[in-house]
């Protein structure tokens, strides 16, 4: 029997005078089945054959009809990504080795971007699934329930990155957003700290903002400590600009009276405008006052001073992810993936309570 790929191109007969999978396979001097498979399942051809199926490939400029095989086939050999914004450097991070992982098992990757907007995120995975999508990777499950209705109903293999709710049971590559932020708290409650600020992103629909509010909230609690009200500032929604947020929220933080003595940031850019405030300001950091973020942008380390901060495992996240994924569109039944673990890399932003 023809295999999928052969079955293909004879569907694509309009495109006879290009070169078939026939030819590639008679200049690699292999069968077709290799090069389908080669094509299909690329880790379970030796890798002297993939180069020498990959230079047939590459020699002829041949281009596999991909509409016609998913015909054939009933995959698209495609797997859809949902992220809340395309802003963010470590959604990039992830993205990049999450597409890395999948193309090298010849799958592609279909990016959408929610906006942070449940509703947005559910209407663009159902056109994904529409299109009829192998797979599904989602940041964070703050969608609604018909979205994981839908998936189950088709039986099309899911996996929620970045984080999701406690009493949600999801697979999930992830961190626990409240333990980074409980390590953050408990490191400067050990500087001495007593008076704390907040600075945070909108939690409007992002139950991972939550859990890190939340986090720091329970943590002073224990403590008998807790946030002032005229400490914490937090954005409305998730379309303020964050640099200058923060800039004027570290602003009014600091002249209140009594001004805090630490600031945790709800990620990293929003703790970098906190620090350009402080310079702006003459404010000596972490002299006066101690300021930290979450996530270790490439800029955390190069700011000055440099900041302290949770390092968030992305990229990893990102593979893990497409394995899992690969794993299910095989077939297999993998155990749901390992949460991973946030490590806090202290730097030159925090320090001891100030000695007034």
């Amino acid at each position: 029997m023809d295999s999928p790929d052969i079955a293909a191109e004879s569907l694509a007969s309009e495109n006879a005078a290009q070169p078939l999978l026939a030819d590639v396979a008679r200049l690699a001097g292999v069968s077709t089945a290799t090069v389908s498979r080669f094509l299909n399942e690329p880790s379970k051809v030796t890798e002297r054959t993939r180069a020498k199926v990959q230079s047939a490939i590459d020699q002829l400029d041949w281009v596999p009809n991909a509409a016609a095989r998913s015909l054939v086939s009933r995959r698209s050999y495609a797997v859809g990504a949902i992220v809340p914004t395309l802003a963010h450097e470590k959604f990039h991070q992830q993205l990049q080795a999450f597409q890395s992982r999948l193309g090298a098992e010849g799958l592609a990757v279909f990016v959408a971007c929610s906006s942070y907007d449940p509703a947005e995120g559910y209407r663009q995975a159902r056109g994904m699934i529409a299109r009829g999508v192998d797979a599904l990777a989602l940041v964070g499950d703050d969608y609604p329930d018909a979205l994981f209705e839908l998936l189950a109903s088709k039986n099309i293999p899911y996996v929620v990155t970045f984080g999701k709710r406690e009493d949600r049971h999801h697979p999930c590559v992830g961190y626990e957003h409240s333990r980074a932020y409980e390590l953050i708290t408990q490191r400067l409650l050990a500087l001495g700290h007593q008076r704390f600020g907040v600075i945070f992103q909108s939690q409007q629909d992002n139950s991972r903002v939550q859990a890190r509010l939340r986090a720091i909230t329970e943590t002073l609690a224990r403590n008998g400590l807790a946030v002032r009200p005229q400490h914490l500032a937090v954005l409305a929604d998730n379309w303020g600009t964050r640099i200058p947020f923060a800039r004027q929220a570290f602003q009014q933080l600091m002249r209140a009276e009594p001004a805090p003595t630490a600031i945790i940031c709800g990620n990293d850019t929003l703790a970098i405008g906190a620090l350009l405030e402080a310079n702006a300001m003459g404010l000596d950091v972490p002299g006066v006052v101690s300021v930290s973020g979450c996530d270790d942008i490439e800029l955390a380390a190069q700011i000055h001073p440099p900041l302290t901060t949770i390092r968030v495992p992305d990229r990893e996240m990102g593979e893990i992810a497409a394995e899992y994924l690969i794993d299910r569109i095989a077939g297999k039944t993998p155990d749901f993936p390992a949460m991973l673990e946030a490590s806090l890399i202290e730097r030159e932003s925090i320090g001891p309570v100030p000695v007034r």
